[in-house]
């Protein structure tokens, strides 16, 4: 009996090795799901989409001994999701916990499982470096792999007598450099230049400190115009008072810039100060106009008051341009089907704007649609049917209404309105074109709109491809950057305004993370206006019931330069991209307008 049994067994053992298994392996994702180091100044971004762990260092934390506290590590199943993955069975490279790390190059680690996946470690430093001198022209030069600091300087000051004013190589808790009193002052040499020897955390540097003579005369960094404003941006110089003048061309007359027009601060939007350099923002002027600009360095000599003009400048205005139904009043169905849009076919999809010829304006509707008529999170509001859900000033009878929704249960889809165009629904995903062309030099001086919504809790949320209910206080982490969310936390309503130098729209596809975009840090965006109801408190309104009109100041990085592409967007879900957000979310918006101009307070008119 017992030997039978055994027979058996060895048969069934036999038979089983003769059997293929032909399930694959599950895809497991490895991530470094937390990590700790002594020294961090900000947040760690562990960013899953690229592999890459970002530390940002406190500027006196030695980065060639980065004391590493802790590090964790997740696995999120890709396919076969019946498959759960222990993270406990990962095999880690190389265990970094309680270890001290040289972080001056790139730290990498491999994690495996069924896969194996390469981790990329940096440390990012920023440190606070001065040298200034007397007579200096504009900002230091800082080369940093050639550790060599320039300064402009002005030519009518010896060059054996170069004073430092402000020094500072470094934290002066891990600093030794010489004080400002023992700095080299004789830079007569052919090359102009000296040395001095840092030392931070006991290594040395030596350091190249270089001063070229530069004539005193104001050096422009950019001149730019908007329709009814100038802005101007030029090298401080030492010893110097620079002013600007201007004039429409074909007038005698110079006018001297007004003292509250130049800036004088950090707080200005239109006009910040920033050291080193003189901004003045020159107002109330013609749109469509050319005007001439000087600038001009004062310098008061035993002999009198020196003047050193700047060569004339020639900037042209731009229009007073607007934004196509901008008062939300141009409102039709058609079809939601892309191919067939062009063609005007009627369908259930509301879309804002009354004829396919006049596209500009688009909204989510398409995708929503395609699964009812009532998916339609953007529409518009009647003045007759909902007087109180239009501005009772305002000139029009319509407004616009987004609001975002928990889809049949399959995904969280955030009431959107923005300039674009909706690309093509690709399963539950979408392609959605951010932008318009422009052909005018279009640089408003802040957006303006009538508004009214509510951020609610956050209930719906998406992690890993997976769309579940958010329970109230429960902490998630959404998208590849592991962004925190707690359930119930309040949804984040955003507008943006933005022109850039693109040469078409940007595409944002919902299933590619790759694809999301910044405004505040994407590249190529040179205006910018952005308001969201986490990082703007300030603007956030207290009754929702009410209406509100909302100004954003949009600030340029260089006004010179002339946009090709106009964005903007309202949305009541912020993270909507990542199919996350509240249902109970919504936002009202009526009478958009562009302001060109700013008054004696520098407010915008």
């Amino acid at each position: 009996m017992n030997r039978r049994i055994i027979i058996t067994l060895f048969s069934a053992l036999a038979l089983a090795s003769c059997i293929k298994n032909d399930l694959p392996k599950p895809v497991v994702d490895l991530y470094i799901a937390s990590l700790d180091v002594e020294g961090a100044s900000g947040e760690i971004i562990l960013d899953r989409s690229t592999y890459t762990a970002t530390i940002p260092l406190a500027e006196e934390i030695n980065i060639e001994q980065v004391q590493f506290k802790t590090i964790s590590f997740g696995a999120d199943v890709v396919t076969n999701v019946n498959y759960e993955a222990d993270a406990s069975q990962i095999v880690v490279s190389k265990d970094l916990t309680n270890r001290i790390v040289n972080m001056s190059e790139p730290e990498y680690i491999t994690l495996s499982y069924f896969q194996s996946y390469e981790w990329k470690i940096v440390a990012t430093q920023t440190i606070n470096r001065i040298w200034t001198v007397n007579g200096q022209i504009g900002t230091t030069e800082w080369d940093l792999e050639g550790h060599r600091a320039i300064v402009k300087r002005r030519q009518d000051y010896p060059l054996d007598n170069v004073q430092t004013i402000d020094l500072r190589f470094g934290p002066r808790s891990t600093y030794n450099y010489p004080d400002v009193a023992d700095m080299p002052i004789d830079f007569a040499n052919e090359e102009h230049t000296r040395t001095i020897t840092v030392v931070a955390h006991d290594r040395s540097t030596i350091w190249e400190l270089v001063v070229v003579p530069t004539l005193a005369e104001p050096e422009f960094q950019y001149i730019g115009a908007g329709a009814n404003v100038i802005w101007i941006k030029a090298n401080a110089i030492d010893g110097s008072e620079i002013v600007f003048k201007y004039r429409k061309k074909g007038d005698e007359q110079w006018i001297d810039t007004q003292s509250n027009w130049y800036a004088v601060d950090e707080n200005n939007p239109y006009n910040r100060k920033e050291s080193g350099f003189v901004k003045a923002v020159i107002r109330g002027l013609e749109s469509g106009a050319t005007y001439e600009v000087q600038g001009w360095a004062n310098t008061q000599t035993d002999e009198g008051l020196s003047e050193i003009p700047s060569k004339i400048f020639e900037v042209t205005t731009a229009s007073l341009y607007q934004l196509p139904n901008s008062q939300m009043e141009e409102w039709a169905k058609f079809t939601n089907d892309q191919k067939l849009l062009p063609s005007g076919e009627a369908g259930p999809c509301w879309y804002p704007f009354s004829s396919v010829q006049d596209m500009f304006w688009a909204t989510g509707n398409p995708g929503g649609t395609s699964l009812g008529e009532k998916y339609n999170l953007t529409y518009p509001v009647y003045k007759s049917a909902s007087p109180e859900n239009v501005p009772a000033d305002s000139t029009g009878e319509v407004s616009a209404f987004m609001g975002s929704q928990n889809v049949l249960g399959m995904k969280f889809a955030a009431g959107n309105l923005f300039v674009g165009h909706y690309g093509e629904t690709l399963g539950t995903n979408a392609k959605i074109y951010f932008g318009r062309p422009i052909n005018e030099n279009v640089k408003p001086v802040a957006l303006r709109f009538k508004v009214k919504y509510t951020r609610g809790g956050i209930n719906w949320i998406t992690i890993n491809n997976k769309y579940q209910s958010a329970s109230a206080g429960v902490e998630y982490h959404i998208g590849s950057k592991q962004t925190k969310i707690v359930g119930g936390q309040p949804d984040v309503s955003r507008v943006f305004f933005c022109l850039t130098d693109w040469k078409e729209p940007h595409c944002v596809y919902s299933a590619d993370e790759k694809t999301f975009f910044d405004p505040r840090t994407a590249a190529g965006v040179y205006g910018l206006g952005y308001f969201d109801s986490d990082t703007t408190p300030a603007l956030v309104v207290e009754n929702t019931k009410e209406w509100h009109t909302m100004t954003i100041p949009i600030e340029y990085s260089n006004p010179e330069v002339v946009p090709s592409m106009l964005l903007l967007t309202f949305t009541c879900s912020g993270y909507g991209d990542y199919f996350t957000g509240s249902d109970a979310s919504w936002m009202y918006v009526d009478d958009v307008e562009l302001l060109y101009d700013l008054d004696e307070n520098n407010q915008p008119k």
